[in-house]
């Protein structure tokens, strides 16, 4: 009878950890670096990151990026390279915790990283990396990560052929009107008829668009018919030994 009662715990346990595993996989967002500065020397650069599609619980309370790596054509990054006007920044060990007072639930900027250029600067581009970034928004969904984010800085592209004024561009002349323009004689049969056209477009259906919260429904539904087979199971187990 003991070990009957602890297969039985062995298999609920395992049921509710499949459950909130697949709990924990519903809840993700969606996270973009972005910036209109180029690479010029002795300038700033400024680089952006943006949330977007969150869907998580309640809302991101708050998000850490393990590692900010930047190319040599960079200054050193400080605390005071970051600036934000929702989320209390902490930079330490090249990394950057964010944190919110409030659930952050609509998508925005969360923080801007300032950059100054090195003098003498030679190369073409530089990158900048925001690697293993995770929001979390409590106990209830845990740590949400997303891919490393990477973008590039180009130097500014000059005109080719210097500081030319471009000519104008004359107006092509226009066709003269024909005085006494000739009528087709067009029947009443004729006109009446409408314009038929050869091989009418086809109507394009609009492709499915998912709703939102689609996902956790499937996943509490999945979670739901796991537990009503170990339920199942159970009762059956009991019964099976009565009889024996």
């Amino acid at each position: 009878m003991k070990k009957t009662i602890r297969i039985i715990s062995i298999i609920t346990i395992m049921a509710i950890i499949i459950s909130i595993v697949n709990i924990s996989n519903a809840f993700s967002f969606n996270a973009s670096l972005s910036s209109n500065d180029k690479l010029i020397a002795g300038q700033e650069v400024k680089v952006t990151l943006t949330l977007s599609n969150i869907d998580m619980d309640d809302g991101i309370r708050s998000i850490k990026i393990g590692k900010i790596t930047v190319g040599e054509e960079f200054e050193e990054i400080t605390s005071k390279s970051f600036s934000s006007t929702t989320w209390m920044t902490t930079y330490s060990n090249g990394g950057l915790v964010l944190m919110s007072g409030t659930p952050i639930t609509e998508e925005g900027v969360a923080v801007t990283l300032t950059l100054k250029v090195k003098q003498g600067i030679t190369a073409k581009a530089s990158a900048v990396s925001f690697e293993n970034i995770v929001a979390s928004s409590g106990s209830n969904t845990g740590d949400i990560k997303v891919d490393t984010k990477t973008i590039t800085i180009k130097v500014e592209e000059k005109v080719e052929g210097g500081d030319q004024t471009p000519t104008t561009p004359t107006e092509p002349e226009k066709p003269t009107t024909p005085t006494n323009p000739i009528t087709p004689n067009i029947t009443d049969k004729e006109q009446n008829q409408p314009n038929k056209t050869e091989n009418p477009p086809k109507e394009t259906l609009p492709s499915r668009i998912p709703q939102t919260g689609e996902k956790e429904v499937i996943t509490m539904i999945v979670a739901l018919l796991m537990v009503i087979t170990v339920v199942f199971g159970i009762v059956s187990f009991i019964k099976y030994k009565r009889i024996r």
